[in-house]
């Protein structure tokens, strides 16, 4: 009796924390609603001040592309286009279809005038998915080939539709591989946050200035030494620039 009193304890404890664990899931996920749409209020009455830091207390619970979005406009009407575009990179890293993202960003690009040259159909097709998708595609299509190859020979399955299967196996998984890999190199690109700041020949303040670099435009990082970031820029112009003018799109 003894113990089906502790056994029925037990169960009543374990089923009392998962009804609080899932109200404070329940009730945190509405308090995030409630600051989503505070922000969404402040954006609209031209509080872009506001609306950034309301946006910005969000990401400490998790990212979202129409949160990366949101926040990338706010920064877009407040004059800061570094900003604005960094995020609507990072919504593009998480939604890389999307087209209000990619109408916005270039937008935010043409108005700088930091025109970029018309992308080929294949620069297109790799950006079609982002990273992780390429990466699924190209393990799930390994994995097909792999289990075509091994299927046992006396299985009633055609010569032919064996080897078809597994050529298609294959050509997708090198296809997805190689989209990755490419996406892969330029991971750690990032973008200039910062207005008038300056290209250095040298990682030292006091190094001559090789010019300015637009606030917004996007560089490949390289070596770093101390404060300074050896970077390249989408023109192919290399510089030291401050590390505190440049922000990675990938977020550690």
């Amino acid at each position: 009796m003894k113990r089906c009193l502790q056994r029925v304890m037990f169960f009543s404890g374990l089923c009392l924390l998962l009804l609080g664990t899932a109200q404070v899931g329940w009730a945190g996920e509405q308090e995030r609603q409630e600051q989503f749409q505070k922000s969404s209020s402040a954006y609209s009455r031209g509080d872009y001040r506001a609306a950034i830091q309301g946006f910005e207390s969000l990401l400490q619970d998790g990212l979202s592309a129409p949160l990366l979005y949101n926040l990338g406009n706010s920064y877009a009407q407040a004059g800061q286009s570094g900003r604005a575009i960094l995020n609507y990179e990072r919504a593009l890293r998480l939604e890389p279809g999307d087209s209000d993202i990619q109408g916005n960003l270039e937008l935010v690009r043409k108005e700088k005038g930091l025109f970029q040259e018309e992308q080929s159909f294949v620069e297109r097709f790799v950006t079609f998915f982002g990273l992780n998708q390429w990466t699924l595609l190209a393990t799930t299509a390994f994995v097909v080939f792999a289990i075509v190859l091994l299927l046992p020979v006396s299985l009633p399955v055609k010569r032919r539709s064996r080897y078809t299967m597994a050529a298609v196996g294959l050509l997708v998984t090198i296809t997805a591989g190689s989209a990755a890999v490419v996406q892969y190199q330029h991971w750690g690109d990032g973008v200039v946050v910062a207005a008038d700041a300056r290209l250095r020949v040298s990682p030292f303040e006091s190094a001559a200035s090789v010019g300015v670099i637009q606030e917004g435009r996007l560089v490949s990082p390289g070596k770093i030494h101390n404060r300074y970031i050896l970077v390249t820029d989408e023109t192919g112009r290399s510089g030291w620039l401050n590390s505190a003018a440049f922000e990675a799109i990938a977020i550690p």
